[in-house]
Parts: C-alpha cells; sequence; structure tokens
C-alpha cells in the first residue's frame, strides 16, 4: 500500500540507527546503564537484584516490583552490577507499525452486515519509565459505508506491559477512537505480544475486540482485529 511507504522507511531507520554510547572514554551511556541492575548476595546464597538504595549496618535493595528487601550488612556477602537479561524501554521515543485484518458485524443506514479487510496502524509512543506508555495512533481501517473504501481514524490510548524489564514483554492495550473519516468514534482493546530483539527493534503482534460507531452515515459494529508489530526505538 502506498500509504505505508513513508512508515517503513521511518521504521528503517531507527531500526539500522546505531544505540547511542558516550563519547568520553569507556563511561557508559545513561540508556545502557539502565540496562544494569544490582546483585545482592548474602552469605547464605540468596540473591537480590534491583536497585541498592542504602548501605552502612543495613543494606537496602529496591526490587522491580517496587518492594524493598533489608539485609543486615553482617549477612551480605557481595554487591555487584549486573547486565540484564531484557532491554528496559525507559526514556526512549519509539514508532510502532501494525498490520493485519478487521472484522466487525455493523448495523448501519448502508452497508449493514460483515464488513472486513486489512488494518494499518502507525502508531508513536514515549516511555517515561516503567510499565504504562501513552500512545497516539493514525489508523487506515476497513470499516465504512463503502466497501474496499480507505477510512482514516486518529487514536489516543495506553499500553500496560505485563513484564516491562524482559525481552519478551506480554501487553495489554486500549486506543481510544477520537475522530475518523466519517465521524468515527469507539474502542480497540486486547492482549498482545512484544519481542525485543535488540535494545532498539522489537516484533510481535496484537489482537483483541473493536468497537465502533460512525455518525456520516450511521453505523454501529462489535468486531475482532488481528495485527503483526514491528517496533523501532531511538
Amino acid at each position: 500500500m502506498r500509504s505505508l511507504s513513508l512508515p517503513l522507511v521511518l521504521l528503517g531507520l531507527l531500526v539500522f540507527a546505531p544505540t547511542a554510547e558516550a563519547s568520553a572514554g569507556n563511561r557508559l551511556s545513561n540508556r545502557t546503564q539502565l540496562r544494569y541492575e544490582d546483585v545482592l548476595t548474602t552469605r547464605d546464597g540468596s540473591r537480590w537484584r534491583g536497585k541498592l538504595i542504602q548501605k552502612g549496618d543495613l543494606y537496602r535493595i529496591r526490587l522491580a516490583d517496587k518492594s524493598e528487601v533489608a539485609v543486615p550488612k553482617e549477612q551480605v556477602m557481595s554487591i555487584t552490577r549486573e547486565l540484564q537479561t531484557g532491554y528496559p524501554h525507559s526514556g526512549q521515543w519509539a514508532v510502532t507499525l501494525n498490520a493485519g485484518v478487521e472484522l466487525a458485524i455493523v448495523s448501519a443506514d448502508s452497508n449493514a452486515g460483515a464488513q472486513f479487510g486489512p488494518i494499518a496502524e502507525l502508531t508513536f509512543t514515549h516511555n517515561f519509565g516503567g510499565a504504562f506508555e501513552p500512545e497516539f495512533t493514525v489508523i487506515e481501517c476497513p470499516l465504512g459505508p463503502e466497501d474496499g473504501a480507505v477510512n482514516f481514524q486518529l487514536a489516543a490510548g495506553v499500553r500496560y506491559y505485563l513484564a516491562p524489564k524482559s525481552r519478551a514483554k506480554p501487553f495489554t492495550s486500549t486506543q481510544v477512537i477520537l475522530y475518523g473519516s466519517h465521524a468515527d468514534l469507539g474502542l480497540r482493546t486486547g492482549p498482545g505480544m512484544l519481542y525485543d530483539v535488540t535494545p532498539n527493534f522489537g516484533i510481535g503482534f496484537a489482537q483483541g475486540v473493536t468497537l465502533i460507531s460512525q455518525a456520516n452515515p450511521n453505523a454501529i459494529g462489535v468486531g475482532y482485529h488481528a495485527m503483526a508489530s514491528a517496533q523501532g526505538r531511538f
């Protein structure tokens, strides 16, 4: 599709862009440092991973779930810094290209019944740290009064990662449709998976329920969407 040429070019630039590193000596960049975590090992063999927040007679380490573990100094065997196996998105901008199919059963003034066809999304987001990511999405969907016609939509939403520090990141996504070619309002929501191939590129899928209403002409429908995803981050 010609309308996807610009998103594909942008995604390609992100995929092949090198990860930014600091220029001074061997000092790690701030983004690379996000991939390291403190590891506290006790004399009985227990290992706690997170961020060390206190030293002294009592050592405290904050874990990924925001809970804290306190260990007396005499029980601490070592404190090390280790590379995480996952790729945290914290502080990164991202562009995601989704492409797949959408099907809906529509009650409408015209073209009532089953509507289906290809759907494509271009999503822009920024991770401020943690599991939540706000998203802004431009959509080309098949739902409308004419079969085969292009219907553009704009949506805002949020993605919630269930395992934000692992490379395989299951998520849930909720997208509110705010505008469309036919005065669209609606919702797309459902689960998905993103697998980070590199710190700057991931692939995955998304699926879920579609709820749609249109006022020009009047239509209301419920359906299902499934899409493959590619994400570039910088």
